[in-house]
Parts: structure tokens; C-alpha cells; sequence
């Protein structure tokens, strides 16, 4: 045993010097890389959302108007004294999970009032739409892709600036 014990031991430094001398053979520089890797897992009867409602970027006339979001398309339609002025408009995305084929119903809580960022003015929503009835049926994985549009009411000079405010979406299981 003592001679199997010496011989390990030899292959054992053989290798080490093997790789000793791999080691020298290695370009000068070599470049190294990082990258983030991350994941969302859902448990079933989940509601997760992906993107917020964005109504862009709009100029408010002497007289009043609206900024309405398509759910389907992510359109923007601007009527009355606003106008369009750029940005990227976007329904609220959600991803909802549960079981194969499981019915449910979609619901919403109160329409948000959006507030300027530092006060000192307020808009309305006046309607949340939905990219669908209220009743559905997930999909055979599970899955439900819900998007969320609204109208937003924008008023005569309304004043300059960023606005934010929330909404709540309720999905009931069946």
C-alpha cells in the first residue's frame, strides 16, 4: 500500500505540474466578462406587472382635453387642447398565472388621480380599459397577457410638469 500511496502521490504532482506549466502558455491579457442573470418565478393565482401605464409626453392647451391609451396597441389619441409631443406611450402590461384553461374575472379599484411631482396640480383618470372582457380563461400554459389603457383628463393650461399616481387591478380566481 505504501508504494500505491507514493505512486498517487507522484501522478498527483505530475498533474500539478501540468497544469503549472498550461498556465504559462496563456496570452498576456486576457478580457473577463460579467453579466447579471436574474428570473421571476410566480406561484399559481399570481398577478405580476411587467410595464406601467405611460401617457407620454403631452402639451396642455388653453382649453381642455384627453390622452387616451390603447390597451391593444399602445396608441396614443389626443383630443380637445392637448397635444401630442413625444415619448413613448404605453398600457400597463400584466402577466397573470394560475391553472390551465382556470376562468377568471378582472376588476379594478378606484380610478387614480395622477399629482404633479412637487404639488400644486392634479389629473384625473377618467377610465381604465382593458385589452379584453372581464371574464376570460387563461391559456392552456396557464397564462393570461393583460394590458390596462385608460383616458386621462388633462385641463385648460394645465400646469407644466410630471405627474404620477397608482391604480389597483384585481384578478379573482375561479
Amino acid at each position: 500500500m505504501g508504494a500505491f500511496h507514493q505512486y498517487s502521490r507522484l501522478r498527483v504532482m505530475a498533474c500539478a505540474l501540468v497544469i503549472l506549466g498550461c498556465g504559462t502558455s496563456l496570452p498576456a491579457c486576457a478580457g473577463v466578462a460579467t453579466a447579471k442573470a436574474s428570473v421571476t418565478t410566480l406561484r399559481k393565482l399570481s398577478l405580476l406587472n411587467l410595464t406601467d401605464l405611460d401617457f407620454a409626453t403631452n402639451i396642455a392647451g388653453t382649453t381642455a382635453g384627453t390622452v387616451t391609451i390603447d390597451p391593444d396597441d399602445d396608441t396614443r389619441t389626443n383630443t380637445g387642447g392637448t397635444i401630442a409631443a413625444g415619448g413613448t406611450p404605453q398600457a400597463a402590461k400584466f402577466y397573470t398565472y394560475g391553472g390551465a384553461l382556470q376562468n377568471l374575472q378582472v376588476n379594478r379599484g378606484a380610478l387614480p388621480v395622477l399629482a404633479r411631482v412637487g404639488g400644486g396640480a392634479t389629473m384625473n383618470v377618467t377610465g381604465l380599459t382593458l385589452n379584453g372582457p372581464v371574464l376570460r380563461f387563461l391559456n392552456a400554459a396557464g397564462l393570461l397577457d393583460l394590458r390596462v389603457g385608460a383616458t386621462l383628463a388633462v385641463g385648460p393650461n394645465q400646469l407644466p410638469g410630471a405627474y404620477t399616481g397608482t391604480f389597483q387591478i384585481i384578478v379573482t380566481y375561479y
